[in-house]
């Protein structure tokens, strides 16, 4: 494929301006240097993959450093272009979105279970700043799925349980529903190839003709939606996909009969108010189930999606669902986030100047500003937890704030309890280095290493304190008859006032583990941590710092 085509292809989907298709013309052809002579097992240029991989983003109706990204995910990855290079040829912003999908593609899955699926999500989400990374990550596997049947069945399986997994429930977070399907059916196809086959056999003696049915079906519809004067926008039908047929049956003791929507049809109108008159319209015409109607434009679903569902019963005795919707409804369940895309392109149509309905809610627009914000990402999504990665690629749940050492006692408490010290990101960091989503952390112990008392002061998880704890008990009695108690203190700061707090809590024989202090507005604001036989003993120790102590404003 030659520039031109792609270029025709692309524009089908949006009208980039002429700056914009010169960086995609830039992008296009650094690319097909890099990967001049590299074939796919199938024979094809790998180049092709990355523009099915481009075209895939067009089809979200994407910005065009998402197209540039999206046809140079792989270079830094598969063809080792260093990093300044790109940087340099493309700029931050470009670079930035390839680099986060090197990132991703780093992530190995391979324990094989489903918290270890959830972790990668997490992580995926938690380390891009640029919600980008993720369609780009996305439209990428859409294509390697898509292509599957070249590879040996044992990458196939593998690589289709890593997109049942991970991928699908991506996808679904994300809203982008129309890829989200298409992933599951093919991965459910490599995954269990005689279901599939079974299922698809049954279901095309129980539709038949199907299809020329639902054409028929359609012409009726629209025709008595037109009497109305209703503004239909669009018609549409399908049969119903494999995957998803699948997961209903499991829900309805794999009884074929109890599935009413083999065959379905969508129709998309202006407004919610013609959503409801249309849906009494399809009634008028055919009987509807009463148990199979649900109302998901006054009640939407968790991840947004509205559309309102009926099953009807024809005159030939054929069940149709029918889903019927707006166009702003439509784009949001079809991609999600990604309707910003259509939502920033069709702004600068004379449509939007008119005040005609936008393809995108100002809510999923907020949404979109704020993940593809540099100054924030994802992981306010995913509260209190980071997800770090092993030297294997494993991932890692911790408490937010937690340290190499809650790292360590993680993985093995000898890995805790003989910790020497860690590198992050191959680079040595400080013991109570503040670990981030995304970070490979990488423990190096010492077999004469022990833990210290003061490990207790900036270890994050419960998991490591007890650790500690528990083989200090076993070190030093006096810690079997002590535990750890702060004391916080606000006083009128003067010259000398942390020295006498201090003689006065060594006075009674009690040992300091640590203190902070600062001062503000003419006020000392002091912390200590002691090493304390009971909170009884704490508290009189208070009372003994309060009384001798007169420039204390407040203890406790």
């Amino acid at each position: 494929m030659n520039f031109d085509e792609f270029k025709n292809k692309l524009l089908i989907y949006k009208n980039y301006n002429f700056e914009e298709l010169k960086i995609i013309e830039k992008a296009f052809y650094f690319g097909e240097r890099a990967y001049n002579g590299i074939k796919r097992l199938n024979g094809e240029p790998y180049f092709n993959h990355c523009l099915r991989t481009a075209l895939n983003l067009a089809s979200l109706k994407a910005d065009f450093q998402t197209i540039a990204a999206g046809i140079l995910h792989d270079v830094l990855e598969e063809r080792n272009i260093e990093n300044d290079i790109l940087k340099k040829e493309f700029g931050e912003e470009i670079y930035f979105l390839v680099e986060g999908v090197t990132k991703v593609g780093l992530l190995k899955y391979k324990n094989k279970n489903l918290v270890q699926a959830e972790n990668i999500r997490k992580l995926i989400l938690a380390m891009i700043k640029d919600i980008r990374v993720a369609f780009i990550k996305l439209a990428d596997r859409l294509d390697n799925m898509q292509t599957l049947q070249y590879l040996s069945p044992e990458k196939q399986k593998r690589i289709a349980l890593e997109t049942a997994d991970i991928y699908v429930p991506l996808a679904n977070r994300l809203g982008i529903g129309k890829w989200a399907g298409e992933l599951d059916d093919l991965a459910f196809k490599y995954l269990d190839p005689e279901t599939y086959k079974f299922l698809e056999d049954e279901i095309r003696k129980r539709i038949g003709d199907g299809e020329d049915y639902l054409k028929k079906i359609k012409e009726i519809v629209e025709k008595e939606i037109k009497n109305k004067n209703i503004n239909l926008i669009k018609t549409d039908y399908r049969v119903k996909k494999i995957a998803s047929i699948y997961k209903k049956l499991q829900r309805k003791n794999f009884d074929l009969e109890q599935i009413y929507d083999l065959l379905a049809m969508r129709i998309i109108v202006s407004t919610v108010e013609e959503c409801y008159l249309v849906l009494g319209i399809v009634h008028s015409l055919f009987k509807p189930i009463k148990s199979e109607f649900n109302d998901y434009i006054a009640f939407p679903k968790p991840n947004g999606y509205q559309s309102l569902h009926t099953t009807v019963i024809t005159t030939e005795g054929k069940t149709i669902e029918f889903q019927i919707r707006t166009e702003e409804m439509h784009w949001n369940n079809e991609y999600g986030v990604a309707a910003y895309f259509a939502y920033s392109d069709f702004k600068q149509k004379k449509g939007y100047k008119k005040g005609a309905v936008s393809i995108a809610s100002e809510e999923e627009l907020n949404l979109f500003k704020k993940l593809t914000n540099s100054d924030d990402n994802l992981s306010e999504i995913i509260t209190e937890k980071i997800y770090v990665l092993t030297p294997k690629g494993d991932v890692i749940e911790l408490p937010q704030g937690s340290t190499p050492l809650d790292f360590a006692y993680k993985i093995h408490s000898y890995l805790g309890n003989h910790f020497a010290f860690a590198k992050v990101n191959q680079k040595i960091v400080p013991i109570d280095y503040q670990l981030k989503n995304g970070d490979l952390v990488e423990i190096i112990t010492a077999k004469n290493r022990k833990p210290s008392l003061d490990w207790l002061n900036f270890v994050k998880s419960s998991n490591a304190r007890k650790k500690i704890k528990s083989v200090l008990k076993k070190l030093n009695p006096v810690f079997q008859q002590s535990q750890i108690e702060e004391i916080k203190i606000i006083a009128k700061d003067r010259v000398g006032l942390l020295k006498d707090i201090t003689e006065v809590i060594s006075s009674k024989k009690i040992n300091i583990v640590s203190n902070k202090s600062k001062t503000k507005n003419g006020l000392a604001y002091l912390s200590f941590k002691v090493q304390s036989p009971s909170k009884q003993t704490t508290y009189a120790l208070k009372e003994t710092i309060k009384n001798k102590i007169k420039d204390i404003i407040k203890i406790e």
